[in-house]
């Protein structure tokens, strides 16, 4: 599946700026850091979890709490 075949609602949820939102509100609420991961699924290309369980290398966005 490709993107362009995706209905235009996921696209946005699936993409790059929309897992950043997430992974900055989850660091706001939790107090930790968390990571973007890009994945090798079409239909969720990026996944948003806790700094430190992400596979390496896959890493595409650190949100760090200072």
């Amino acid at each position: 599946m490709t993107s362009a075949s995706l209905d235009p609602r996921r696209r946005i949820l699936c993409g790059r700026a929309n897992a950043e939102r997430v992974a900055i509100r989850m660091s706001a609420k939790t107090g930790k850091s968390h990571a973007v991961v890009r994945t090798s699924n079409a239909l969720q290309p990026f996944c948003v979890m806790p700094t430190g369980e992400n596979p390496p290398g896959a890493i595409e966005l650190q949100v760090v709490v200072l």
